[in-house]
C-alpha cells in the first residue's frame, strides 16, 4: 500500500510543486499573531477547530500540541523547499516567546506549590479560562485574584532579589532578656509577695517559680528561629549579586508566597519572618 505523504498545514502539491493553500495560510497567520498577542495554545486550538478546517486529512479536532508543532515549524518562514507563509521576523519572535514561556511556566510550577491566600492562608489554585490573564482561586474563602504568569514571576523575583540586597531584613525582632512579658511580671510580683510572708508554703511557691522561669524563657529566645535567621542571612548574602530568580534559593529560604488582593506578594521565610 502506497504511503500517503502529508504536507505541513497550509501547503499542498499542485502541478508537481509545493504551493500555499490560501485559507489555511490565512489561519496560520492568525494563529501566529494570536500567540504573539498572548493567546494560549488551547484557545488557539479551539479557534482553529471552530473554522471547520482539518488539521490533516480528515482530522477535524484540534489540540494545543498541534498548535505547538505549527509554531515550532521553521518551514513556514525559513525553508528552501516551502514558500514562506510567515515572515522571518514573526517566526523568530514566536520562537523567542516560546522559550520565554517555557521558562516562565517552569518557574510558576514551583512557585504555585507555595502560593497561599492572604485572607485565610489556604493554597491558591491556578485558573486559566481567560489566559493570559490568570486567576488564582482560594477554594476555602473564595478569594479570587487576577494576574499573569509573567507578572507573578516578576513579583516573586523582585521580592527575593530585594532580600538578597538587604539580608538584614530577615532578622527576628528580639526581645531582651530583661524585658518581661505581662505574664512574667505578674508571676514575679506574686513570688515576691509570697516570699515576704512570714510563712512560705513551698508547695504553692515552687509551681509559681517554675511557671515564671518558663515565661521568662519565652522572652529570651536564642532558639531554633535564631539559628534559621543566621542561616538565611548567610544564604541571602551569598546571592547578593543575583539578577534572576534562583530556584534553589527559593526552595531553601521560602516557606510561603502570600498572594495579596492587588496581586503583589509577600514571602514568609523559613524563620517565619514575612517580608
Amino acid at each position: 500500500m502506497k504511503k500517503i505523504r502529508y504536507f505541513p498545514f497550509g501547503y499542498h502539491m499542485a502541478d508537481g510543486k509545493i504551493t500555499i493553500l490560501p485559507k489555511e495560510s490565512a489561519l496560520l497567520q492568525e494563529l501566529f499573531s494570536g500567540y504573539l498577542n498572548g493567546t494560549s495554545l488551547q484557545h488557539l486550538a479551539n479557534y482553529a477547530e471552530q473554522t471547520g478546517m482539518c488539521y490533516r486529512g480528515n482530522v477535524v479536532h484540534w489540540n494545543k500540541n498541534m498548535i505547538a508543532r505549527m509554531l515550532d515549524d521553521k518551514r513556514y518562514w525559513n525553508s528552501d523547499d516551502y514558500p514562506s507563509i510567515i515572515s522571518k521576523e514573526t517566526g523568530s519572535a514566536v520562537i523567542s516567546m516560546r522559550k520565554q514561556r517555557a521558562t516562565t511556566q517552569s518557574s510558576i510550577v514551583f512557585i504555585s506549590k507555595k502560593l497561599v491566600c492572604s485572607n485565610c492562608g489556604s493554597s491558591m489554585y491556578r485558573m486559566t479560562q481567560k489566559f493570559p490573564r490568570i486567576r488564582w482561586d482560594c477554594k476555602k474563602c473564595g478569594e479570587r485574584i487576577g494576574t499573569t504568569d509573567r507578572d507573578l514571576l516578576q513579583a516573586v523575583t523582585d521580592k527575593l532579589l530585594a532580600i538578597c540586597r538587604t539580608p538584614q531584613s530577615v532578622e527576628q525582632i528580639s526581645i531582651p532578656c530583661n524585658s518581661l512579658s505581662i505574664q512574667a511580671a505578674r508571676l514575679t510580683n506574686e513570688i515576691n509577695q509570697a516570699m515576704n510572708q512570714r510563712e512560705v508554703d513551698p508547695n504553692e511557691l515552687l509551681p509559681l517559680i517554675f511557671e515564671c522561669v518558663a515565661e521568662k524563657y519565652k522572652t529570651c529566645s536564642i532558639k531554633e528561629a535564631d539559628h534559621l535567621t543566621i542561616t538565611l542571612k548567610a544564604l541571602f548574602q551569598a546571592h547578593s549579586n543575583d539578577t534572576t530568580l534562583d530556584r534553589e534559593l527559593f526552595e531553601r529560604a521560602v516557606k510561603q508566597v502570600i498572594l495579596q488582593p492587588d496581586a503583589s506578594v509577600q514571602l514568609r521565610l523559613l524563620n517565619d519572618i514575612v517580608v
